[in-house]
């Protein structure tokens, strides 16, 4: 995995997450994403282009180079799993769980992701939750 910043991580998925909304990432609209202004966009996004991870042409839509797409694709996943672990197992509400799991995805290594995925994986694969699971959940519910 990429060694990049928290903040940079963020760009690049905002990116990902523009494109396939949209088909496409303008500035402006990345400024909207990330809250920030677009000088600071067009900042960062020229630090990217140089690192490799997007391409930017001024008035022209970013698009994500392959090591950008790749990097991007890895943070959703992160997210998306630790998201759904705390929404679904867990039982915490969507609009925490999604700024939690936006602090997860930049914090956890690869070799513990991929044990999380795996074990995110074996939970979902059950055809009937395990029965560890059910339990877990009936007492969650009663914590409420």
């Amino acid at each position: 995995m990429e060694d990049l910043s928290t903040n940079l991580e963020d760009y690049l998925e905002s990116i990902l997450n523009l494109i396939e909304k949209s088909g496409r990432a303008h500035i402006s609209e990345i400024a909207d994403a990330m809250g920030v202004s677009r000088p600071s966009v067009t900042q960062i996004i020229a630090k990217l282009a140089e690192m490799g991870f997007v391409e930017h042409e001024p008035y022209r839509d970013v698009t994500l180079t392959a090591r950008g797409a790749a990097v991007a694709r890895a943070v959703v996943r992160r997210h998306g799993l630790f998201r759904e672990f705390l929404v679904d197992i867990l039982g915490v509400p969507e609009m925490i769980a999604d700024d939690e799991a936006c602090k997860l995805e930049h914090s956890i290594g690869i070799i513990t992701t991929e044990k999380f995925a795996a074990f995110i994986e074996y939970i979902a694969s059950e055809e009937i939750p395990p029965e560890w699971l059910a339990r877990f959940k009936k007492r969650r519910a009663g914590d409420s």
